[in-house]
């Protein structure tokens, strides 16, 4: 905090604590160009919008301040906010910490001493860190995140469950700022995964495609719980077609520039606008699940794919509830696909289906699952990781591949009198 550095503070609280003590000793203070008060949560939030303090505190009751928080993240993430709570419990401050807020005092317990301390030093670290990213702006300009592209030729094996959790998997493994765009643009359901919904969507970005700013993709981009941002698709099947291959294109340039990672749900139609994003992604995850029809679509695909060189980047193939029960085995798989399993996401059909149906995902709602520690190395894997994101149980890859090539000429006689 530079002494000529303008600091704006706003403070939202109820009508019958705008006099307290600590709020006048902070508006006395010279180094605070402007200390406002408001009673009123809305009123406060349209200023914070308005004005963007360099720091919020809020001193309402744990729901109240839970939302305004998450209110201010969402569009404001590098303002600092600073909660006061009429109690001091893990579970309250595990909340709060998990929508933005960077500290938390106790109504009544605090001093002021502690107050000023925190706000300052906040308020430092904020601008040191600004300062950080200003620099390694300036040296690597130009810089652009990874595309992450999940699709697969077959609807209906998870590709938004994938997508999804290896987004969020990359947020929690601190792989640095992640969206996912839902580019599924007639029937996504990334929102619904995530329970996320807003009236906005890809399609408010359109009107000014060529001045799209941080303005303009605050209300836009939603703010996961994870700390994931989301950009949803058109809320109605024919909204999609207004939607062409220029457009996608400068929508994901702006999200490349301000993201490490953006990964993109796609349909399982080979069209204008999926071989877009399939020729420009750095990552393809192809996925696939252990049956004839969706194997036979993927093998038609990477066939199309190699002959029309479509795809640049890196392709991993995913094998999606692989093992389950009376599936294909992995040595059938890859002869008859000629192409390597990169990674498998084993079946867990109840935890996975509870999970969806809250819209909580899999590596949040059963952290420890088998289902969920296969998609965090795929996660890792998409980061770059050399971990390998075979998961078979207790058997290793080799161990599994030998006993499927000790059973497999059964299996691939099938496969030969169905066409795969």
């Amino acid at each position: 905090m530079t002494a000529n550095q303008s600091i704006h503070i706003i403070v939202i609280t109820t009508p019958e604590r705008l006099e307290q003590e600590w709020i006048q000793r902070l508006a006395s203070e010279p180094t605070f160009t402007r200390v406002d008060r408001v009673g009123v949560v809305q009123a406060g939030l349209d200023l914070v919008r308005q004005s963007q303090p360099a720091l919020v505190v809020v001193d309402r009751d744990l729901e109240q301040t839970e939302a305004c928080v998450r209110q201010i993240f969402s569009t404001m993430p590098d303002t600092v906010c600073i909660a006061i709570t009429p109690k001091h419990d893990v579970a309250s401050f595990r909340r709060l910490v998990a929508v933005g807020v960077r500290d938390v005092l106790v109504r009544g317990a605090f001093q002021y001493s502690e107050l000023i301390e925190s706000v300052r030093s906040l308020l430092e670290l904020e601008a040191n860190r600004r300062s950080r990213t200003s620099n390694r702006s300036q040296g690597s300009a130009g810089s652009m995140g990874k595309l992450v592209v999940v699709f697969s030729p077959k609807g209906g094996v998870g590709t938004t469950t994938i997508a999804t959790n290896v987004a969020v998997g990359l947020r929690q493994m601190g792989a640095g700022r992640v969206v996912i765009a839902d580019s599924s643009l007639q029937f996504g359901n990334v929102g619904v995964q995530l329970n996320i919904w807003s009236k906005y969507t890809i399609l408010d970005l359109l009107p000014r495609i060529d001045e799209i700013d941080d303005a303009m993709l605050a209300p836009v981009l939603q703010q996961h719980s994870s700390g994931l941002q989301v950009l949803l698709a058109p809320g109605t099947p024919e909204a999609a077609g207004e939607i062409n291959t220029a457009q996608l294109n400068q929508v994901l340039d702006r999200l490349l520039e301000r993201n490490n990672f953006v990964v993109v749900d796609t349909w399982a139609l080979l069209d204008d606008l999926s071989g877009a994003l399939l020729r420009r992604a750095d990552e393809v995850l192809i996925v696939a699940t252990p049956e004839v029809t969706a194997l036979r679509n993927v093998k038609q695909f990477l066939e199309i794919a190699r002959q029309q060189e479509l795809i640049e980047g890196r392709i991993t193939l995913v094998l999606n509830r692989f093992p389950s029960v009376d599936s294909i085995s992995l040595a059938d798989v890859q002869q008859h696909l000629r192409y390597t399993v990169g990674a498998n996401i084993p079946s867990e059909g109840k935890l996975l289906t509870h999970s969806i149906n809250r819209g909580v995902p899999i590596i949040m709602s059963n952290p420890q699952s088998w289902t969920s520690q296969s998609l965090l190395k795929l996660a890792a894997h998409v980061a770059g990781d050399t971990i390998d994101p075979i998961s078979l149980g207790s058997e290793t890859p080799e161990e599994a591949l030998s006993r499927d090539n000790a059973k497999g000429r059964k299996g691939i006689f099938r496969f030969a009198r169905r066409g795969i």
